[in-house]
């Protein structure tokens, strides 16, 4: 090749435009190719576009021509209002001539440049100010799954916009503004009121059956055919209930929505003793009709199930519902809820040195004998003037005290832990100005917080070994056989049953096996009757405890090894607390096995791929020529995971979502709306007793508040006299201040103890007192100015 001809090609090459500017003759296989290329066009020069027409095709709807052209192009016509208005608007029309006109080919069904001009009659843009264009912002689906999730996340849009700026290394990135971001989510909440309440409830629920067909949720009309009650429970829950469904607790006290509508979840223990969540519900009412609805509902979705123990609170609709429906269930009182009514009902009660608060928790988790509890319940009685709440818990006695339940299989969930965890929750992320569609979201979120818990323990399970104290046959066995959880309350067990002392076997089977102090005297105590039998390895103890736990006590244990049983035998090893307790495969109501994770496969295609793309963008980035390397396969690739999706999946795609829309008409048709329930505060508060009041003081001024810093000492409660001695002893060592400041302190120091003490105070504390205190002080002052 000669030096004149490499020289030419050279020179051809250097004229030759690039492949993003437009040209007379280019065409592109659709309208929209042709669109994208001009909006890119125009970001890379520096000027914002829109359309001047689109002319179709009377017969097939088709584009036959289009012109593109500069936002600049034309002039903005005057008008009168223009002349009177006080501030007007800017000018954006220049009169820019750049267009680029496309017209249709029908014999190739391509789009031809027949008409361009590109020298602009303005400034243009800058590299950096490009991206503010409103053609170069586009908020992405990908994006807008983001905005979403940090919205119903509670995270405010400022703080969202910035977060999701710095994780792809600032805002100039993300390709739109913040006030985009919040157009978003305004055009979002817009949308959903074009469903209302119901729609966007039924929407929701549509949506979690498209997802997983086991999601079951169901509503109840009224005559007006207004949902009143909600109920719902998606596949994990109803799993879950198959596993972990034989002690259950439905409360009703967790929080409500804008409305005032109660919201009550049934909820259990797992085999890590955490939290699991079996379905929820919101109500329009606490009725004995509502609640009757609301348990059938529950136990179809989990294929007539009945648990073997429910936990509620004092209702006595509920009550009424749980008799009726959960016929085979024990039904008890919840502890949490009978602790808070405890405070409520007798703080007022307690003096010093009373000691009903504490008497009270010992009858509900102390005393096994009934003869004790009745004891001390009628002593307890005595020291408080007459409660009605306390006589109608007594009546309630069977359903709460420890010895009334020593045959319940509770599982240990009468502890408050539970209720306190998930209301605890709850509460931080539930407000009662929320719509429902936010409200279920909400849910959702404490739901899988929950999960995700559970899903710690397991990592911790299986990554961990336990701590073994004794290297014993029965202890490496549940140590393989429990979770972590269970096993140290099992070791606890064992450990204390080698601190038991048996008596009066005679070559039975049976024994009294009590537990030895570990003080200088060795008292035994805890003393129960155990039988033991080597042949069929069955043990009882009179404490009950496998039965209402499920996990065998100290005395069994003890007898068990008295008998040479030196391993667990596995009808003492319940299946809810094992590592294996979640093991089997669970069917739905509709005998369809149930998926708890469908999207688990797509999950981990979408987290390898975010793996590998995202060290290859960040090591391309930072060299021009791999950037254009990865930009060009990005798009080759692009285009063929679009052919494929629709020559493969878009029938099969357009057909889910039509069933989808269609069903959600269907159901919208025969529903008239979210029955409104009047709003009315609702009190969370429990009412203020006498020691919470006497901690709580008046704003004061600046002035009384310095001189009470100087003056003030505690007043201890029912100290009525030593207290006011106390006070003027302090005055006269502080002669210093004003006489009106000692009268205005014995004036607030008088009131408050009256207010606290009522007539003996009153005939005690008297104005002649204060006179002459005053007068003492009076004195001591003087004293003190002349020395």
């Amino acid at each position: 090749m000669t030096v004149e001809k490499a020289m030419e090609q050279n020179l051809e090459r250097s004229t030759k435009p690039p492949c993003w500017m437009p040209q007379i003759g280019m065409t592109f296989n659709s309208y929209e190719e042709a669109w994208d290329f001009w909006v890119k066009y125009g970001g890379r020069i520096g000027f914002d576009v829109r359309k001047n027409y689109t002319n179709k095709s009377d017969l097939d709807q088709l584009v036959t021509s289009s012109r593109f052209v500069c936002s600049n192009q034309g002039s903005r016509a005057e008008e009168k209002k223009y002349a009177v208005a006080k501030r007007n608007r800017t000018h954006t029309r220049t009169g820019c001539q750049v267009r680029m006109g496309i017209t249709l080919l029908r014999e190739t069904m391509t789009y031809k440049v027949h008409d361009l001009a590109v020298e602009h009659s303005h400034l243009l843009q800058t590299p950096q100010t490009s991206r503010l264009m409103p053609s170069q912002r586009n908020i992405s689906k990908h994006q807008a799954v983001e905005i979403e999730v940090a919205y119903d996340s509670g995270i405010t849009p400022k703080a969202a916009h910035e977060f999701l700026g710095r994780h792809v290394g600032g805002s100039a990135n993300l390709g739109y503004t913040q006030r985009d971001h919040k157009n978003y989510l305004r055009s979002r909440r817009q949308r959903d009121l074009l469903y209302g309440e119901a729609g966007s409830l039924l929407k929701y629920f549509q949506d979690k059956i498209v997802e997983n067909p086991s999601f079951h949720y169901a509503v109840q009309l009224d005559c007006e055919e207004q949902i009143a009650n909600i109920f719902w429970a998606d596949a994990r829950m109803i799993a879950d209930y198959a596993h972990f469904g034989d002690v259950i607790t439905f409360d009703t006290t967790f929080g409500t929505n804008k409305e005032s509508r109660p919201f009550g979840m049934f909820v259990g223990f797992n085999h890590f003793r955490e939290t699991v969540v079996f379905g929820a519900a919101l109500m329009y009412d606490e009725t004995f009709e509502s609640f009757k609805w609301l348990f059938n509902t529950f136990l179809s979705a989990h294929n007539q199930k009945q648990p073997q123990t429910i936990f509620t609170d004092q209702d006595i609709a509920m009550g009424k519902a749980v008799s009726e429906v959960f016929t085979g269930a024990w039904h008890g009182l919840c502890t949490w809820h009978i602790s808070q009514n405890e405070v409520k009902h007798l703080s007022p009660q307690q003096t010093e040195g009373s000691s009903i608060l504490a008497d009270f928790s010992a009858c509900m988790y102390e005393y096994e004998e009934k003869e004790e509890f009745e004891d001390v319940f009628d002593a307890m009685r005595q020291k408080v003037r007459k409660v009605t709440w306390l006589d109608s818990i007594y009546n309630l006695k069977e359903k709460w005290a420890e010895c009334y339940m020593s045959d319940v299989f509770t599982i240990g969930m009468r502890s408050p832990q539970l209720s306190e965890s998930l209301n605890s929750n709850l509460k931080g992320h539930l407000k009662s100005d929320l719509d429902i569609g936010r409200f279920l979201n909400r849910v959702e979120r404490v739901v899988e917080e929950k999960r995700e818990k559970e899903l710690q323990s397991e990592y911790e399970s299986r990554k961990k070994l336990p701590r073994i104290m004794m290297m014993t046959p029965m202890l490496v066995q549940a140590s393989k056989l429990y979770t972590p959880a269970l096993f140290e309350v099992f070791q606890a067990e064992y450990e204390k049953s080698m601190a038991t002392y048996t008596k009066g076997s005679n070559g039975s089977n049976d024994f009294i096996i009590a537990i030895g102090s570990l003080d200088d005297q060795f008292i035994l105590e805890d003393e129960h009757k155990v039988t033991a039998n080597p042949f069929d390895q069955t043990v009882s103890c009179s404490c009950r405890m496998f039965e209402r736990i499920g996990l065998l006590c100290r005395h069994a244990l003890k007898a068990l090894d008295l008998v040479n049983i030196k391993l667990l035998p596995e009808k003492y090893v319940l299946k809810r607390w094992t590592r294996e307790a979640k093991c089997g495969a669970i069917q739905d109501m509709h005998g369809r096995q149930i998926v708890e994770d469908p999207k688990l496969s797509t999950t981990l295609r979408y987290r390898y791929l975010y793996q590998q793309f995202l060290p290859l963008a960040s090591r391309a980035v930072d060299f021009e020529e791999c950037y254009l390397l990865v930009e060009e396969a990005l798009h080759a690739v692009s285009k063929k995971v679009e052919d494929k999706i629709k020559q493969t999946y878009s029938d099969g795609i357009a057909k889910s979502n039509d069933q989808s829309t269609s069903q959600l008409a269907q159901n919208l048709a025969h529903v008239s709306g979210l029955k409104k329930k009047e709003s009315r505060k609702r009190v969370t508060k429990r009412k203020t007793n006498w020691i919470d009041k006497l901690q709580k003081t008046k704003k004061r001024k600046p002035e009384e508040k310095a001189e009470e810093e100087n003056l003030q000492t505690d007043v201890e409660e029912h100290q009525e006299c030593e207290a006011i001695s106390s006070y003027a002893q302090l005055l006269l060592c502080r002669a210093q201040m004003s006489i009106a400041s000692v009268a205005h302190l014995q004036q607030r120091i008088r009131l408050k103890l009256l207010c606290q003490s009522g007539l003996m105070l009153q005939k005690y504390v008297t104005i002649r007192y204060t006179q002459e205190l005053t007068a003492q002080v009076t004195m001591f002052r003087r004293v003190r100015t002349h020395s």
